[in-house]
């Protein structure tokens, strides 16, 4: 059973956070649509640079900002894990912040990811978004 979601307003830097996890997130998914390679990349084409250009300054406001409740707080969490696990199902789980997805079978993870899923828990048995 999920926790209720806090009602509170969230303070500045929050609304700035939630704002750039949402462009992330929009990005992340046309990125996803766009074709897909096995090879290793040398370049990126146009259309993968803008998104990951996007992507990047969405990523600096969430590490730059400090969190005033605990949905800004499982973005920064959601947006570190983005950086640890990059196949294309855990990234899809990452960007609707499906954290089920990740807790159904959490042990074929490293310890930091682990960790960073026990904090996403924790924020959500608080009442956070995560």
């Amino acid at each position: 059973m999920n926790a209720p979601i806090s009602t509170i307003a969230p303070a500045k830097d929050d609304v700035a956070i939630l704002a750039a996890w949402g462009r992330r997130s929009v990005a992340c998914a046309i990125y996803a649509t766009l074709p897909f390679s096995d090879c290793p990349k040398v370049e990126y084409t146009p259309e993968e640079q803008a998104q990951l250009d996007v992507m990047d300054a969405a990523e600096i406001l969430i590490c730059d900002a400090t969190a005033t409740s605990p949905q800004g707080a499982a973005i920064q969490l959601w947006t570190a894990l983005a950086h640890m696990e990059q196949d294309r199902d855990a990234e899809a789980a990452i960007n609707i912040m499906d954290l089920d997805w990740f807790l159904t079978d959490e042990t074929r993870f490293d310890w930091d990811v682990r960790l960073i899923l026990a904090a996403l828990r924790s924020l959500r048995a608080m009442g956070g978004a995560a």
